[in-house]
């Protein structure tokens, strides 16, 4: 069950997360994607971006870290879903803000906003948490 100090409309604690080269390189070497668009601001130029974008589940990876507190907490994640919106640059500082959506007996929902300086909203996702019973 959840603790009753939660509710509906409550707000996680923001993150802001630098992207850094680093990051990218090394999810390109565990995904085994190394599209240029990645990894060379020419090819990335040609495909219409401004300067290399970084692979979109490596965002999604990332703004999965603000329900941490809850996983030490003894919830697991039952669903994830995120619907991209616009192309995370290498370099930037993406903001990831949760929204409690609701909660059910056993599960929270928790919506999720990824924005970045150049877009408002990269990413939007959905995580329904769930208690170990």
């Amino acid at each position: 069950m959840f603790s009753d100090s939660i509710k509906a409309g409550d707000t996680l604690e923001p993150l802001h997360i630098e992207i850094t080269e680093q990051m990218v390189k090394k999810y390109g070497e565990v995904s085994g994607d190394f599209n240029p668009i990645h990894f060379d601001d020419k090819a990335a130029k040609e495909k219409g971006f401004p300067t290399k974008i970084i692979h979109g589940m490596l965002s999604m990876a990332i703004a999965s870290n603000i329900v941490e507190p809850y996983l030490q907490r003894g919830y697991w994640v039952k669903s994830y879903e995120m619907k991209f919106k616009a192309p995370v640059l290498v370099g930037e500082t993406i903001s990831i803000i949760g929204t409690i959506a609701s909660i059910e007996k056993e599960s929270v929902t928790i919506d999720i906003i990824v924005s970045s300086p150049t877009y408002p909203q990269v990413a939007k996702s959905e995580i329904v948490l769930h208690v170990y019973k």
